[in-house]
C-alpha cells in the first residue's frame, strides 16, 4: 500500500514538473494604429471678375459687329489734347483760303455742352474715302489719309457753316476741341475705320489732294465733309465728292 503510494506520488510529481517547464505562450492584442492623412490643397480657379462680349448678344444688345482694326490705328480711336497743331492745320483747304481774306471770330468754346459728349463708345464707323471724276465716273481713293470726327455742337456747326459751307477762315481754334475729335487714317483703297465711337452726330471730315486723274490741269487739295449719325454696331458710310 505504502509502495503504491509513492507511486503515484512519483508520477504527479513528474508530470506538474513537465507542465512547469514547457513554454507558455503568451497572447498580446493587435492595436491599429491610425495616422492621419496628408491632405493637399487645391488651388481654386479664380472668379472671372469681368466678361467681355464681342458681337451681337442678347445680354448686352449695346455693343456692335466686331471689325478687325487696321495695322496702322490699332488703337481705338486716338484721342488729341492739346496743341495747334497738325490737326487744325488741315482744317482749312486751299480752296476756302483762297476766298474772301476776312477771318471770322469763333464763338467761345461752350464748356458747359461739351460737359454731355461722350469721348468714349462701342460703335464702329467704316467707310472710304475718295474723290469721283465728274467726266469718266473714275473713283479716286484717298490713300493713307488722315480723317476725323468731329461731334456736332454750337461749336462744330459755326465752323461748318461759316467756314466748310461759307468759305471763310475762322480764328484759332480752343485746344479743347482735341479732347472730343477721333482720329483714324485711310489704308492704300481708302478705307478706313474708326473704333470706340459714341452715339451720336458728327462731321466726318478728311482732306484730298487731286491732279489730272480729278479733271483739275494741276494738283489741288479738296476737303471732305459730311455730317453722320452714328448709332449702335456699325455705321457704314463713304466719304467722297464729285469734282472737278
Amino acid at each position: 500500500m505504502f509502495n503504491k503510494t509513492i507511486k503515484y506520488t512519483l508520477v504527479s510529481l513528474t508530470i506538474w514538473g513537465m507542465v512547469g517547464c514547457s513554454e507558455r505562450t503568451i497572447t498580446v492584442p493587435r492595436t491599429t494604429t491610425t495616422h492621419p492623412r496628408a491632405t493637399v490643397p487645391v488651388a481654386k480657379e479664380p472668379s472671372i471678375k469681368e466678361e467681355i462680349l464681342l458681337g451681337q448678344n442678347a445680354k448686352n444688345p449695346n455693343l456692335g459687329n466686331r471689325v478687325d482694326a487696321p495695322v496702322n490705328n490699332p488703337t481705338l480711336g486716338e484721342m488729341i489734347g492739346g496743341t495747334y497743331g497738325d490737326a487744325n492745320a488741315t482744317e482749312y483747304s486751299d480752296e476756302e483760303q483762297n476766298i474772301p481774306g476776312e477771318i471770322i471770330e469763333r464763338m467761345p468754346f461752350p464748356a458747359e455742352e461739351y460737359k454731355y459728349v461722350k469721348k468714349r463708345g462701342r460703335s464702329t464707323v467704316s467707310g472710304m474715302i475718295y474723290l469721283e471724276n465728274s467726266y469718266n465716273s473714275q473713283k479716286v481713293p484717298g490713300q493713307k489719309i488722315k480723317l476725323w470726327l468731329n461731334p456736332v455742337t454750337t461749336y462744330s456747326r459755326q465752323w461748318y457753316q461759316e467756314s466748310y459751307l461759307g468759305g471763310y477762315r475762322l480764328s484759332k481754334t480752343d485746344s479743347r476741341i482735341y479732347n472730343y475729335l477721333k482720329f483714324t487714317y485711310s489704308n492704300e483703297s481708302g478705307k478706313f475705320n474708326f473704333f470706340g465711337v459714341p452715339s451720336g452726330d458728327y462731321y466726318l471730315v478728311g482732306t484730298m489732294s487731286c491732279g489730272e486723274e480729278c479733271g483739275f490741269s494741276q494738283s489741288k487739295s479738296i476737303r471732305l465733309v459730311r455730317e453722320i449719325s452714328v448709332g449702335r454696331g456699325v455705321t457704314n458710310v463713304d466719304l467722297t465728292k464729285p469734282v472737278p
